[in-house]
């Protein structure tokens, strides 16, 4: 079974740490949001990395398949948020879809973002963002 990896995962992956290769190895393919390929980008381009780094970092996107949002993502969207919204918790909008993402494909989640435990339902592993840079 596939898993969905988000942004902070992502970086993991290129960065090949051990833990992240290991889930998504584990749940083999990962495939990528369009909202963590947002993110992602975003992130290169406010450390205004070199062409050369913007380039390797396409390459690395064009190894996954990228989940684009359906009007079906849009309703566990919604769906996710009003949740959340009515026991008082507010994610990153990007977060909402993330995780409509994995509860529309029936997906598990791999994050470095301890918020999605608030998504009931969500099944979710988490590899520490300390790594991170």
């Amino acid at each position: 079974m596939a898993i969905l990896v988000d942004t902070g995962a992502l970086e993991l992956l290129r960065r090949r740490e051990r833990r992240a290769e290991t889930l998504a190895l584990r749940h083999f393919p990962p495939v990528i949001a369009l909202h963590s390929v947002a993110e992602f980008l975003f992130g290169l381009e406010n450390v205004q990395a070199s062409r050369h780094a913007l380039q390797e970092a396409r390459k690395f996107l064009d190894e996954f398949e990228i989940l684009c949002p359906t009007e079906s993502t849009a309703a566990h969207y919604a769906q996710i948020r009003a949740q959340l919204a009515a026991g008082g918790i507010r994610l990153p909008d990007p977060d909402y879809w993330i995780a409509a993402h994995a509860m529309e494909k029936r997906l598990p989640l791999l994050s470095t973002d301890r918020d999605f435990r608030h998504i009931p339902d969500l099944t979710c592993f988490f590899v520490p963002a300390r790594t991170i840079d």
